[in-house]
Parts: C-alpha cells; structure tokens; sequence
C-alpha cells in the first residue's frame, strides 16, 4: 500500500502535535514532506502546501572562459628519393 505525502513549508518555525501521538517541527524556510494526514495538520497551525521545490537562491556565477590560440608550426623532413629493388 502506497502512502499520499505532502511537502508543506513555513515561514515561522512550528512545532506541531496530533492526538494519535505524531509530532513534527518546522524550521522557517525548509520544506518538508509529510504523510498527508500530518501535512494536513501542518497546514491548520499555518504552513503552506509545496506543489514544486523552491529554488534556493543563490548568487548567479558568471565564468569566464580564458581561450588562448596558439599557432603550432612543424618542420617536416622533405621525403629522400628512394629507388624500386630489383
């Protein structure tokens, strides 16, 4: 039998408890996911459903590519005459 979960997130930190004896803490910010029935009672003390993972945000980096050409010129032997073997 497969579970339903549910990602929730808060924006304050919770603490949440159920009678059946679950209990889960919410730090601000993190999303979590849940057994539905949790996730549920998350949403009741004030979290927020997660359809899509938030991205995290993050300074853009921008790499520069450092391309340098360099020219290679090769000295080739001129090929010796050679004569056919009799």
């Amino acid at each position: 039998m497969e579970r339903k979960t549910m990602k929730v997130i808060s924006e304050t930190d919770l603490y949440v408890s159920l009678k059946t004896g679950d209990a889960v803490r919410l730090y601000a910010g993190e999303a979590r996911e849940f057994p539905e029935y949790i996730g549920y009672a998350c949403i009741q003390a004030g979290a927020k459903e997660v359809r899509e993972e938030p991205k995290a945000k993050t300074a853009e980096v921008i790499e520069e590519a450092v391309i340098e050409e360099t020219t290679v010129i090769t000295k080739t032997k001129p090929k010796g005459k050679t004569t056919k073997k009799k």
